[in-house]
């Protein structure tokens, strides 16, 4: 390996295909010898198999300190790790609570869930704020829509989570949350004014930048006011002249994945590895395919050699990725993680109630009514298994039975609905409402219950956006996710906790 594909290489994070390391991979990642890999869903096994394959990755990658490992454990719907005793619920429920001192340990904990797999980077947290109802790729991922109160709880976890020696990398830089795009999927535009944007979304990156936070994540989103031909992370305005030069941000510039279709599409994930280092970037990460992540390497080779890529501008990349190398292979072992309460009293100091009594009545049996479907958006991997609010109060001690309803039920789904809750008779109905607010028919359905039912007691499940839809309903409440953590702390409060 030459001089300059070691460089192009260290510049590089990639994923890994399954939960082991076959000899093949070996072999690729012995050639390719990135700076850092990312670990998803489909590379953890057990606690012990996963720090195995981590470990097994670094010793193939070599190099004077061990390779980055990354992972996104954001909390919510984005934890690739699921070995905790009580998972984070998601951020806006944080965001709910207000609370910097819980969201400092909420980044401890989270540091430690990585520690325990030998993993010291965290894609986290996503300082994008939540301004767009339509968006599903933000969502509850995000701390909330106040600048002033995500700057203060994402340095918060900031500061929790380096505080155990896992780097935090803030992301969507400059912000992903006033789009309904999902860059996953297609390119967004996000059309806020210079004035707008220094007061709103660069907000939480300059706190998170002066909490010290080590690593940053670029969004592959057009923000015109910036640069109105590419997107942030293969902008030099954005990433040069803003990022380093205005806020002064001296840790390591992540790509989000170079095989989200807003980059895939064009210029294309190989190429689009070598523009983003030319505009400033230092990490060019490449999730899913190894060959990709070979391809890349000789782009970014050729492109120093075709003088499109200062050499000069590879060694700073590559000096950044060192020292956050550096850092990370001498930050102190964490303790044992699963111990802190802090998931349990987010969720439950998250709970917020509009309105109405929200106690059931342990004598008369319930029914919850639960909009469900795949709320997949190339986020979590898959639709997760759904925590029940029904089970959780038979746990309790209620006569529960549910009620599974599409998101977006059609006209006979909903003609059968409102039957069987017109022959409950005296049932206490709970309403589990999921964006409603995207989904007409979900609204016609929680309407017509409603009209059957009018002491049901609706919860708005996700963000509450949806919550003006439900003027009808006595009893309102908003739990800001559906994690475990937010539905115990439900079933506690509905059952007087």
């Amino acid at each position: 390996m030459s001089e300059l594909e070691a460089l192009a290489g260290a510049v590089l994070c990639v994923g890994l295909p399954q939960a082991d390391l076959s000899a093949a991979d070996g072999a690729e990642l012995s050639a390719l010898a990135p700076g850092a890999v990312v670990l998803f869903a489909r590379n953890v096994s057990t606690l012990e198999g996963t720090r195995a394959l981590l470990a097994d990755a670094r010793a193939a990658i070599g190099g004077d300190a061990p390779a980055l490992g990354c992972v996104d454990q954001e909390g919510g719907r984005v934890v690739r790790l699921g070995f905790a005793a009580e998972a984070m619920p998601s951020m806006m429920a944080l965001g709910a609570t207000g609370n910097a001192a819980l969201a400092e340990r909420a980044g401890a904990q989270l540091a430690s869930e990585l520690r325990a797999i030998g993993a010291n980077v965290d894609f986290a947290p996503a300082l994008d704020l939540a301004l767009e109802p339509q968006s599903t790729v933000v969502g509850t991922r995000s701390l909330g829509a106040d600048p002033q109160v995500v700057a203060e709880l994402g340095a918060a976890l900031v500061r929790g989570l380096q505080g155990r020696g896992v780097a935090a990398t803030v992301k969507h830089f400059p912000g992903h949350g006033a789009t309904a795009l999902d860059s996953h999927l297609t390119l967004p535009v996000v059309s806020a004014g210079l004035a707008t944007l220094r007061t709103r979304e660069l907000v939480p990156f300059a706190a998170a930048f002066a909490a010290g936070a080590r690593a940053l994540m670029a969004a592959h989103v057009v923000v015109p006011a910036l640069d109105a031909e590419r997107p942030a992370s293969l902008s030099p305005r954005i990433l040069g002249d803003l990022l380093r030069a205005e806020m002064r941000f001296e840790g390591v510039c992540f790509t989000d994945c170079l095989t989200m279709e807003a980059i895939a599409r064009a210029p294309g994930t190989v190429r689009g590895a070598a523009l983003a280092l030319a505009a400033g970037a230092d990490m060019a990460l490449i999730s899913h395919d190894l060959a990709l992540g070979r391809a890349a390497r000789d782009e970014i080779v050729a492109a120093v050699e075709a003088g499109t890529l200062p050499l000069e501008r590879l060694h700073e990349a590559a000096g950044r990725v060192a020292r956050l190398r550096a850092w990370a292979a001498t930050a102190a072992e964490a303790a044992d993680f699963g111990e802190d309460t802090v998931a349990r009293e987010t969720a439950r100091a998250a709970l917020a109630v509009v309105r109405g009594e929200t106690r059931l009545d342990l004598g008369r049996p319930v029914t919850v009514v639960s909009f469900e479907g795949d709320l997949g958006d190339g986020i979590a991997e898959g639709d997760a298994k759904r925590p029940s609010l029904s089970l959780a109060l038979r746990r309790r001690r209620y006569r529960s039975e549910l009620l599974r309803v599409a998101l977006e039920p059609d006209r006979a789904m909903l003609e059968l609905l409102l039957e069987v809750a017109r022959a409950q008779g005296e049932r206490q109905f709970i309403v589990l409402a999921r964006r409603a607010h995207l989904y007409a028919a979900q609204r016609d359905a929680i309407d017509g219950l409603l009209a059957i039912a009018p002491r049901a007691i609706v919860v708005s499940a996700l963000e509450p956006f949806d919550l003006p839809a439900f003027a009808r309903a006595q009893t309102l409440l908003a739990t800001y996710g559906d994690e475990t953590a937010s539905i115990e702390a439900l079933a506690d409060l509905l059952s007087g906790g």
